[in-house]
This record gives structure tokens, C-alpha cells and sequence, in this order.
């Protein structure tokens, strides 16, 4: 490339060869022509990394590195340091973006001159578009500090614990990594890097279209899984309590969610009693402060009164619901 694009975008790629095309498509008609397209191949066993070559031989503006394979939070971290942009953005392999993603996202970051920007997105069952989030008519745009977007992004409003939907000052990844050698490293990584930056910027369009299929990891939950995702749940509450104290409560919110979350994908059985346990403990610690906080989400404020009568019920109610809900949307 003849200077340094103003965008790199970050594409993890393990084992997805059925939609890696469509995603690569979507980048390369943007409107915004000022990006390179990064594909970390990480250690794919199919036809993926060969797809990934063949497409850097058709198009200048993509490079390409295979390594092993180590997760797609080594795969982002490894393709940050090869960035070449000013900003990063992360598009995973299985979702695809509209054709002024770029232009979007990098006008609003110089319209506010933010760190990071923010967009919406449609949530795509099966080829049906489902609207994540319904601001009406009119969008709605703002910039806040990196404290109160965490704050924002811990209460669940505007904000959510992805990579994706957003690009970010390569700079702001000097201070923040993803954690390797872990599942839901997102939960683990987005509040940091919003403390990271002065300002945040949002806008309400929805040009992200997020994939919900069986191979997703919503879909495949594992014990291995929501282990870690309370464990960065956990080092949340820690780290916010140490460099946030303002968002304390916010904090508690969250991680008061993501308990429940839990709850509903954990069978309540002999092989899961000591993690069960360990939630309905700190259930019991925060249900007062969610219940009484205004700012707290409506569902996590019912949440905490019902359990007041029974976390155990709540656990059986969640659990039933979950599957469900799961059979129908698959």
C-alpha cells in the first residue's frame, strides 16, 4: 500500500469458510476506502485459509497471517499488532457490515473527535432481521467521557461487552488486550478499553449485522464457557471498585445479570453445585443494591425483588425458559 490506511479492520478467522467470503464482500464495498482488511487465520482445518490467500492475491488493500490456533482473542490481539491504521475495527468471520460501516463510524470519531466510536446493529436470525435496538425515527447521536460510557455499558444501555460495532484508536490497544487462553474474553476486555479513552462516541444506526447461528458461541454454551465469563465478571466488580469507584454500582448491576444469565444456561444438578452455590451467594450479596438502585435495568430491579421470595425457583424458571427460547430461535 502506498501510505498507511486510516482504518484497519481485524478479521479472526478459524473454520469459516461458508461465510468468510460474504464477509470479506462486505468490507471491500465500502464507502470509505481508506482501510486495510487484516484475516488472521487461526489454524483453520478447512478451506479457510485458503480462501484468506486467495483474496489477498485479488485485493492489495488485504494481508494475511496464519498462525496457530490459539482462540480468537490471541487472533485479535496478534492482528492489532499488525496494524497499520490510525483506528482498529474487528468484524468477526460470520457477520457481515453495511456499505457505509466505515464511513459512519470514522465521522463520528472525527465529529466528536472521540477515541472510540460506536454504532447499533441488526440482530439476523436465519436470514430474518431482528432490530437490536429501537430509537425511533430520528437517530441519535452523543459523546460522552470513557467513564460514563462505561458506566452506560455496565448498566446495558447504548453499550454492549463486543468488539465489534465500533472502531478505536489503535493507541487505546497499547493499555488493553484481550485475555488469551479464555472464553468470553469480550466481558473481560470492552470496560477497560472505554476507561482507556477520554470520549466515546455513539450512533444509533444500525450498520453491524450480527449472525445468530447453531455455530455461534450463544448457541454453544459450555461449562468451560460461562465459567469464564463469571470469572471476568468477578475481576470486573474488582477493577472497577480500584479505578471506578464511581461506577460501583453499575458494576453490581451487570455482573448481578450475567449471574442470572448464568443461572439460566446451568443445569441445577450435582455436577454444577458448587458454582450454582457460589452465584446464589452473591445473588443474595447484591439483590438490595439492584433492587434499590433507579439507574439499574427494570428486568435486573424485578429480578432482584422475585429473588428476594426464591433464587431457586427463579433457577428452575430461568433454566425452562432458556430452553425454550433456544428451540425456537434454532
Amino acid at each position: 500500500m502506498e501510505k498507511n490506511p486510516l482504518i484497519s479492520v481485524v478479521i479472526p478467522v478459524h473454520n469459516a469458510e461458508d461465510t468468510l467470503d460474504v464477509c470479506i464482500q462486505s468490507v471491500e464495498m465500502q464507502e470509505f476506502k481508506e482501510y486495510e482488511i487484516i484475516l488472521v487465520d487461526d489454524g483453520s482445518t478447512d478451506q479457510s485459509g485458503i480462501i484468506c490467500d486467495t483474496r489477498a492475491e485479488e485485493n492489495k488493500n488485504i494481508r494475511v497471517f496464519h498462525t496457530e490456533n490459539r482462540g480468537a482473542a490471541a487472533a485479535r490481539n496478534y492482528g492489532v499488532r499488525q496494524a497499520r491504521g490510525e483506528a482498529v475495527a474487528f468484524i468477526d468471520s460470520d457477520d457481515t457490515v453495511s456499505e457505509i460501516y466505515l464511513s459512519y463510524l470514522w465521522e463520528l470519531m472525527q465529529e466528536y473527535e472521540s477515541e472510540i466510536a460506536v454504532c447499533s446493529y441488526d440482530k439476523v436470525y436465519d436470514g430474518n432481521k431482528v432490530i437490536e435496538v429501537d430509537v425511533g425515527e430520528d437517530e441519535v447521536r452523543f459523546c460522552i467521557s470513557g467513564e460514563d460510557a462505561v458506566e452506560c455499558l455496565l448498566y446495558q444501555k447504548y453499550f454492549l461487552s463486543v468488539p465489534w460495532g465500533m472502531i478505536s484508536k489503535k493507541k487505546l490497544w497499547d493499555k488493553v488486550q484481550f485475555p488469551e487462553d479464555t472464553k468470553a474474553e469480550d466481558m473481560g476486555t470492552i470496560y477497560k478499553l472505554f476507561a482507556a479513552a477520554d470520549k466515546v462516541a455513539y450512533g444509533s444506526e444500525s450498520e453491524y449485522q450480527y449472525y445468530q447461528r447453531k455455530s455461534n458461541t450463544m448457541f454453544s454454551t459450555c461449562d468451560e464457557r460461562n465459567q469464564d465469563y463469571y470469572k471476568h465478571c468477578r475481576e470486573m466488580i474488582t477493577y472497577v471498585k480500584e479505578h471506578l469507584p464511581s461506577c460501583r454500582k453499575a458494576a453490581v448491576s451487570r455482573f448481578f445479570s450475567a449471574c442470572f444469565q448464568i443461572l439460566s444456561e446451568t443445569p441445577k444438578d450435582e455436577d454444577h453445585e458448587t458454582m450454582v452455590r457460589q452465584i446464589y451467594r452473591d445473588i443474595r450479596k447484591m439483590q438490595n443494591t439492584v433492587l434499590l438502585d433507579s439507574r439499574a435495568k427494570l428486568r435486573n430491579r424485578a429480578a432482584a425483588l422475585l429473588s428476594l421470595v426464591s433464587i431457586s425457583l427463579m433457577h428452575r424458571m430461568l433454566r425452562a425458559y432458556y430452553i425454550i427460547n433456544r428451540r425456537i430461535k434454532l
